[in-house]
């Protein structure tokens, strides 16, 4: 078995931290691929996206709309223990959904408010 760790920012991208939206990008794509390659030899390969945590990393320990550490561990075991190729925790769901021909409405929808979030904060 394979795990990748990734980031919900792999499909709707961050405008603030671009560079790491597009890295992260650029490795669930290079997943898919390695997945596809890999389909017939027993090995799986698996992604894990985090939705946004509430650790240092942008000074979210207290943002409410970050999910706990504790949440987001319990979530992924459990998702884990399953045949699931991507390991998406309830938060992540959303921004993983293929928003079609909305896509560009929803990543501007989610800076802007992100942009909000962290203007406000940070006042």
């Amino acid at each position: 078995m394979i795990v990748y760790n990734t980031s919900v920012l792999a499909f709707v991208p961050l405008a603030v931290t671009a560079v790491y939206s597009a890295t992260k990008a650029a490795l669930h794509s290079y997943v898919l691929s390695q997945r596809f390659l890999l389909r017939d030899s027993g090995i799986r390969v698996l992604e894990v996206a985090p939705s946004w945590l509430r650790t240092e990393l942008m000074n979210s320990q207290e943002a409410e709309q970050a999910t706990p550490l504790d949440q987001f561990i319990a979530e992924t075991l459990a998702v884990l223990g399953t045949d699931a190729d991507e390991i998406l925790v309830e938060a992540a769901k959303p921004l993983r959904a293929n928003p079609g021909s909305q896509e560009h409405a929803l990543v501007k929808g989610f800076n802007q408010q992100m942009l909000e979030l962290f203007t406000s904060s940070h006042a």
